[in-house]
Order: structure tokens, then C-alpha cells, then sequence
């Protein structure tokens, strides 16, 4: 036997919307992943469904045991709902570790102790005295409430509250967004107000039996999926915000349509200074950032904001009514810089769209006071490489002609009188000056060659190209190039030319005149299975790393070789270009190597024969390596010396040395 009446409707309803709501956080975990906060959604309609169900049982049941045992089974659902609504509240606000392990202890075992309590009710310690009441020609459950009873419900009552309070309170006073957040702070709230109207005993029309909690409750869940549908409470404030945005360095903020931050982290606040930035207009918190400016226009005349870069106010770009472009996408504008108490801040912004209506703007900020103090440090380092270059260029190197022309004059003059240089005093003096000479040059092309590269000074170099026209510069007759390889590298062409020719010179000085120099590709490497590459140039374990990230050979080779009369450590530019790589276009390389047939270098030596002013030859500047190491380091690349191991070795050769240049830093050969 069963009775109706008109709340069945919706108890009923609320089961299809609470089942409904809970289908949908179930698709959503499993196409987006773990979420604490579609995860409590999905909680609250599953505990709501069965709250629901279970009190529409009841209601439409005529006998007391059939009403008593659905009643029951109502605290399934019921006692259920408050941790669920404290979990969701604290992982909407991103306050997720306030859920210690004690925390969860009382919101878990709270409802693990009491519902088995009221399915039992041993000796009454839950429900007393049931009975059906009649009302209107409808019967209904009622019973006492013994102590423990009363504290149950005041707890449900309580976190009920409580969830709502935190909710609504970050919408208020916190970085919540204030509109969906006082929507389900007030949803929330819903079935602590149904509870109270019963404990004050306002009933709806049709008896005091009836329980309108399962009905409120259901409300709620209307309230929340129609917040979750016009808010995008899943997308817009997603569970990680707290732990993404809350614990980096870089700014965020937040606008909505208006220009009105609604969202900031706590770097935002340090970075502008100001200990609150929600609900006030981005223009106030940085003067021109949220003005009319436009993104075309660079110059600022239509309002944008002090500094450089477009402008990216979220007036004209965020605009209730405004669009993006045909296809649905907009670029965020051009970083700002600008000041502010001493700190310089760059600043970019991208809209937040729905479909292609844009519904808010985000605005990352970062401190890059320290980058700009390291490019104005650099800057004066250059400035300081271009006064040495031109004393040695000017200051030395004028006097320097001049005395070898008045020695030039002199030796004349010598030779018509006496007929010769008869104590080598003047020769002498020659080959002194000639040393000058070429220890200038070494040094102009050493301050030269560590200059910081920009991209722009970099483009597509083919290595054959390269060199064929180093060769060209090298006094050799008798000694011979072969290009084994070619590649496309990424590089400035001037500096890799010069970086050529001085490894040709320096196998011609220690291999002699008739040597056999290869050039070539190399392949691209890849790190075995399980090994992490070496970054920036390092060692392998259990391998010495030489100066700007060159690593030594395993094999052995006799004295002598390509490299022996270089040095290493000056060649380090302030900030090598790690994005100069060594491929361009569609072009993939591994780097390239330079290798002789001549008597090779020591595995002990090969460290030193790149250290600053170290040569085999009594008569080496020691920086002709030097020089190669710089140019290497300013584009990035790593240097590796080792054995020759191209296709024009032979087992039968000597020795010879081996130069490998890569990009990525790691060992080759």
C-alpha cells in the first residue's frame, strides 16, 4: 500500500538531476583526469540520489516499519552530504590542505559511526518511539531524538554551515571569483536553511511530518550545475590553481569581462605591492594595463599602458560582446615591461574565452629586474671587449707599424753601408716585432671571437661551403682537405670560417705541411635507454669535463696533433647561445668534426692544449685554440677531443686528433 503526495514530485525529480549531475562528473574524471572538485560535485549528487530515493520510499509507504526502515536508510545519503559539501568547499577555494589526515578522520568517521548507529539503533540510542502521525489525510514518521541523535544532526547542521561560510567568505574577502562563488556558497547553504526551518518548526502546507531537507538538497544541485554550465566552475577555477598558481614565481591575475580582477596569486600581490587586488579594475592596480589600448598599437597613443611592447588592456580585447578571429583563436599580445617600486615586470595577457566570445582575460607577471641586470652586465662586458679590441687595434698596433718600418729603413740603410745585418741585431729585432704582431692578431680575434651571438647574427651555414673557404685562407700546397660529410648548421658564418681555419693551421703547424685534414658530419645521438643526457656539455660519469663543456678521449694517441698549441678558458662568452644549435631548416646534424692524420694529442694534454696561453711550439702565441674554444662557446656548442674515427682513417695511421662540435652536449665518437 502506498500513499501520494505533491513533494514526491520532487524527491523524484531530484534523483534523475542528482543522477544526472553525478553521470556527468564521472565522464568528466575520466576524459580530464583527477579533480577533487568534480570529484565532491559528483560525491554530493551520488550521496543527494540516494537521500532522495530513500525519502520518497518513505513518504509513499503506508505501514511504520516500511517508513521507519526507509527513514533509515535516508542517513546513507544524509549524513553523507556535510563532509562531502566541507571537502568541495576547501578544494574549490584552494585551501586543500586544511584535509590532514585528522580532518578526513572526523569527516569520514563521523558518518561511518552514526549510520550504522540508526540502522541498528541498539537500545533506542538513536530513535526513540516511532510512530505515524496524520496530517491532512496524509501519515507520516515521527520519533524522539535522544542525545546522541541531536548531536548528529547539530554536526550535519554545522559542517553544512560551515561549507557554505568558507565558500561565500572567499567570494567576499578572498581570490575567488566573487559571483559563482556566492552561488555556491548560497547553494550550499540550501539544506542548513531547510534544517532550520524544521527546527523551528515551519513546515510547508501538508503536515509536520514532512521532510523538505531531500527537496532543498536537490535545489542545490540545481543551483550548482547551472553555476557549473554559466561559470565553468570545472574550467575556470580548476582544483590545481592553488597549487599551480598560489606557489610560483611568476604573477597571475584574472579579469573578467569588465576589466575587473577577480583572480590573483600571492606573486601578483608581492610583485605590485598590494595586499589586495580582487575586485578591483586592472587599470587601477597598473595605470594603462587594462585601458583602451590596442594590440596595434605599439605606440601607446590610444592609452595603452608605460612601458614597451603593445599593449594588452582587457578594455577593448574582453569586452562583453566582443569576438575573437574567424578561427576561434586569439594570440596573447606582446610582452609590457614596466616598473614598479624598483622592480622591472614584464607582462603578457591572453583571453579566456567561451566558444569565441572572449569572457575574461589572464595576465602573467614576472620579475626579470635580475635578466635585465645581467644583459646590462653584459652589455658593459662588451663595451669593455670593444676598448681592449681597439687599444690593441689603434694604441698598439700604429707604433707597432711604425717600428717596423723605421726597422725596415734602418735594415736598408744597414745593408748599403756594411752589406749586411753583421751581429743579427736587426733580424733579430724583426722577428720580435713580427711576434708582436701576431700575438695582436690572435687577441683581436680572441676578444672577436667571445662576443655574445644573438639570433639574429645566426643563420643556415653549410659546413662544405665553410670549409672550402677556410682552406682557401691556409698556406698549404702540399697538404690536403676532404669533406667527408656535409650539413646545414646554424651558426654565424664569419666566426665558424674563422674557427676552420684555425684548426687547419693548427694541423698544418703539428702535422706538417703535407697532413691530411677531414671534415664532416656527425650523426645525431640519442641517449641509451635509462641514461639521461649530459647537460649543457657535461661528463658522463666517470669522465673529466674540460672548460666550456669539451670532454676528453678514452683512446690514446702520441704527441703533437691538431690542437697543441690553443687555450680554452677565454673562450667562454658571458651567455653561449644554447638556441644556436647546429641544424637549421629541415637540415638535422648531430654537429660536425674537424679531424688530421698527424702524430694526434696525449689523452693528459688534451685538457691543457685548450687552456689560455698554452703551446707546444716555442714560437705558439698558445691562442689559436683559444680562439676556436670561443667562437664554439659562443654559439653553444660543446668541443670534444678525441681519436680520428672517419671513414679515411686506417688502422694502420699513426695517430691524429679529432675535434667534435655539438649542440647538444653530448659525447660522441
Amino acid at each position: 500500500m502506498s500513499q501520494y503526495h505533491p513533494i514526491l514530485f520532487f524527491l523524484q525529480l531530484g534523483v534523475l538531476v542528482s543522477l544526472g549531475l553525478a553521470g556527468y562528473c564521472a565522464h568528466r574524471l575520466r576524459r580530464h583526469g583527477r579533480s577533487l572538485v568534480v570529484l565532491s560535485v559528483g560525491l554530493l549528487a551520488v550521496s543527494i540520489a540516494i537521500y532522495n530515493g530513500a525519502a520518497a520510499m518513505k513518504t509513499a509507504s503506508l505501514a511504520l516499519p516500511g517508513k521507519l526502515w526507509w527513514y533509515k536508510l535516508e542517513f546513507l545519503g544524509s549524513l553523507a552530504l556535510p563532509s562531502v559539501a566541507v571537502t568541495l568547499a576547501l578544494a574549490y577555494v584552494g585551501q586543500e590542505r586544511w584535509l590532514t589526515r585528522p580532518v578526513l578522520a572526523v569527516l569520514v568517521g563521523i558518518p561511518a559511526v552514526a549510520v550504522p548507529l540508526i540502522i541498528a539503533n541498539p537500545g533506542s540510542v538513536m530513535i526513540t518511539e516511532p510512530t505515524l502521525v496524520e496530517t491532512g489525510g496524509f501519515w507520516a514518521l515521527e520519533h524522539g531524538h535522544p542525545p546522541l541523535f541531536v548531536m548528529v544532526a547539530a554536526w550535519g547542521e554545522g559542517a553544512t554551515l560551515l561549507a557554505a561560510l568558507v565558500v561565500g567568505s572567499s567570494g567576499l574577502f578572498g581570490n575567488a571569483r566573487r559571483a559563482p562563488a556566492l552561488i555556491l556558497g548560497a547553494a550550499l547553504g540550501l539544506p542548513y536553511g531547510a534544517l532550520m526551518l524544521k527546527t523551528l518548526q515551519v513546515y510547508p502546507p501538508g503536515g509536520e511530518g514532512i521532510n523538505i531537507v531531500p527537496a532543498f538538497a536537490s535545489g542545490m544541485l540545481v543551483i550548482v550545475a547551472l553555476a557549473i554550465a554559466r561559470y565553468r566552475l570545472f574550467d575556470l577555477l580548476p582544483v590545481g590553481r592553488s597549487k599551480a598558481f598560489g606557489v610560483m614565481d611568476d604573477g597571475y591575475m584574472l579579469a573578467d569581462a569588465t576589466g575587473t580582477i577577480v583572480d590573483a596569486n600571492e606573486a601578483a600581490r608581492t610583485l605590485l605591492g598590494e595586499e589586495r587586488l580582487t575586485a578591483r579594475p586592472v587599470e587601477a592596480v597598473v595605470p594603462g594595463l587594462g585601458g583602451p589600448g590596442r594590440t596595434d598599437d605599439p605606440t601607446g597613443a590610444t592609452g595603452g599602458p608605460v612601458g614597451t611592447g603593445d599593449p594588452v588592456g582587457a578594455g577593448d580585447l574582453v569586452g562583453a560582446g566582443d569576438l575573437v578571429g574567424a578561427d576561434g583563436q586569439e594570440e596573447a599580445a606582446n610582452p609590457v615591461t614596466a616598473t614598479v617600486e624598483g622592480r622591472t615586470l614584464q607582462m603578457r595577457s591572453s583571453s579566456v574565452r567561451d566558444g569565441r566570445k572572449a569572457v575574461g582575460r589572464v595576465f602573467m607577471l614576472r620579475d626579470i629586474t635580475p635578466l635585465r641586470e645581467r644583459e646590462q652586465a653584459l652589455k658593459e662586458e662588451n663595451e669593455r671587449l670593444d676598448r681592449f679590441a681597439s687599444v690593441l687595434s689603434h694604441d698598439l698596433r700604429n707604433p707597432l707599424n711604425v717600428a717596423q718600418g723605421r726597422l725596415q729603413l734602418a735594415k736598408e740603410q744597414l745593408t748599403k753601408e756594411v752589406g749586411s745585418d753583421p751581429e743579427g741585431h736587426v733580424t733579430s729585432a724583426e722577428r720580435a716585432l713580427r711576434r708582436m704582431n701576431e700575438i695582436i692578431e690572435d687577441m683581436l680575434l680572441l676578444t672577436w671571437s667571445e662576443q655574445e651571438l644573438s639570433p639574429g647574427d645566426l643563420g643556415p651555414v653549410d659546413l662544405e661551403a665553410a670549409a672550402r673557404a677556410a682552406w682557401d685562407h691556409v698556406d698549404a700546397p702540399k697538404a690536403t682537405l676532404e669533406v667527408e660529410s656535409s650539413t646545414r648548421l646554424r651558426g654565424h658564418e664569419g666566426r665558424l670560417q674563422r674557427l676552420l681555419e684555425n684548426l687547419f693551421r693548427n694541423a698544418i703547424e703539428h702535422g706538417g705541411k703535407a697532413v691530411s685534414v677531414t671534415v664532416g658530419a656527425l650523426p645525431d645521438v640519442q641517449s641509451p635507454p635509462g641514461v639521461q643526457s649530459p647537460p649543457g656539455g657535461q661528463s658522463p660519469p666517470g669522465e673529466q669535463s674540460l672548460p666550456g663543456g669539451q670532454l676528453p678521449s678514452k683512446g690514446t694517441s702520441s704527441s703533437g696533433g691538431l690542437s697543441s698549441g690553443g687555450l680554452s678558458s677565454g673562450g667562454l662568452s658571458s651567455g653561449g647561445l644554447s638556441s644556436g644549435g647546429l641544424s637549421s631548416g629541415g637540415s638535422s646534424s648531430g654537429g660536425f668534426f674537424v679531424e688530421d692524420d698527424g702524430p694526434g694529442i696525449p689523452v693528459e694534454r688534451r685538457e691543457k692544449v685548450l687552456e689560455g696561453g698554452y703551446s707546444s711550439r716555442e714560437k705558439g702565441t698558445g691562442l689559436g685554440l683559444s680562439i676556436v674554444q670561443g667562437i664554439a662557446a659562443a654559439h653553444g656548442w660543446s668541443t670534444l677531443i678525441t681519436d680520428p674515427v672517419s671513414e679515411s682513417s686506417t688502422e694502420s695511421q699513426a695517430g691524429g686528433a679529432r675535434f667534435e662540435f655539438r649542440s647538444d652536449g653530448m659525447q660522441g665518437g
